[in-house]
């Protein structure tokens, strides 16, 4: 009775399947353009004036250009006509990140482009590869902050050779084989070498394989001790391009709709959230609740700019009495903090700060500070 439900409420103009099968003669038809072109980094090399970066915000979109950026998958709201021709890759709880490794330095940037930590890795320029130390990488990865490791999902660039264009067959083949070549430097440079993070390369299922799908949709947990944990599982065309934005040819899907779309069973080990009845239900719910969110955090970072504004107003007019200002902006900021409710809490300079904006907020106190001591 569900199933007869869940296919009534998609229309034939809204079909998935259309939009695969437009969007692959279009990247097929790209790629016979590009055969003979060659592949160069013009885009991705860093802007530099007089030898020194034009950049000083470490923004992804500032120093690679904003025609690269995360792929991003779609509801699998129907079974696709032909599962043969899609892979399954497990994904684990963590945040969406790409990491790009060039001049000795990894740095990981989230899904908005805002530069999260640097670091050593084995990668291609990554700074623990001797190897490869002068290669040019970006890959499409999750980081677990409780593992301390990266799961790799896919390959926009390796060793300055750009994927963007390739099947996602072809991408997976290589970035297995590469991985597997990088194993053993990865067990020895990992005890050697401090600041250094893993990259475990998540497993890509092939469909047409029953033993490794069944592997996948019913062993619990998926891995050992059950970290990390899983997410949920994204599908991937195996003829797609890597599109940078929301694409058909990557779908996902949680564990316990499985079932309910794609028709194979599925470990009953996985939680099913209580409000769950049917797959596009939850689904539309799900968009509800997160545009709700987006709608807040918005109305949140405008509420941050006008702060800033006033504050910007307070320094200014305060600047001329050091120790009255001084005192004066403790105040403010003290009660800006307060009003601010956020889930992350960081300690800056013996400061409690709880957003990016107060963290620039505390920065400018502290400089104040040790303009007044001196």
């Amino acid at each position: 009775m569900h199933r007869e439900l869940y296919k009534q409420n998609i229309s034939s103009s809204e079909r998935q399947e259309l939009r695969r099968q437009k969007l692959l003669q279009e990247q097929r038809n790209r790629r016979l353009e590009q055969q003979d072109e060659l592949r160069e980094l013009p885009l991705l090399q860093r802007k530099e004036s007089n030898g020194r970066s034009k950049y000083k915000k470490h923004n992804f979109q500032d120093l690679y250009g904003t025609e690269i950026s995360l792929q991003f998958s779609e509801w699998m709201k129907e079974k696709p006509e032909n599962l043969a021709e899609w892979f399954l890759v497990p994904c684990p709880k963590g945040q969406r990140c790409l990491v790009v490794s060039a001049r000795g330095r990894t740095k990981m940037f989230s899904k908005n482009g805002r530069h999260r930590m640097s670091f050593k890795s084995i990668l291609p320029g990554g700074g623990a590869s001797v190897r490869s130390a002068g290669g040019f990488s970006i890959l499409d990865c999750v980081y677990n902050e409780d593992m301390g490791a990266f799961y790799v999902l896919d390959v926009l660039w390796y060793g300055k050779q750009s994927f963007l264009d390739c099947e996602a067959q072809f991408r997976f083949f290589w970035l297995k084989s590469k991985f597997e070549e990088l194993q053993e430097e990865e067990e020895y440079n990992t005890k050697n070498i401090e600041n250094i993070k893993q990259f475990f390369l998540l497993e890509s299922c092939d469909m047409c394989n029953d033993e490794s799908i069944a592997r996948a949709l019913q062993c619990y947990p998926l891995w050992a001790e059950n970290q990390p944990q899983l997410d949920g599982f994204l599908f991937y065309h195996k003829e797609s391009s890597y599109t940078c934005g929301s694409t058909p040819l990557v779908c996902w899907l949680f564990p316990f709709m499985v079932n309910d779309v794609l028709q194979m069973s599925v470990s009953n080990q996985y939680e099913i959230p209580p409000n769950y009845s049917t797959p596009l239900f939850y689904m539309e719910e799900f968009d509800r609740e997160m545009a709700r969110k987006r709608q807040k955090w918005q109305s949140k970072k405008m509420d941050c700019s006008n702060d800033t504004d006033s504050l910007n107003s307070s320094i200014c007019s305060n600047s001329q009495t050091n120790t009255g200002g001084m005192d004066y902006l403790k105040e403010e900021l003290g009660e800006r903090a307060e009003q601010q409710n956020t889930t992350e809490d960081m300690m800056m300079g013996g400061k409690q700060v709880d957003s990016l904006q107060h963290i620039m907020n505390a920065e400018r106190l502290l400089e104040l500070e040790g303009i007044a001591e001196l």
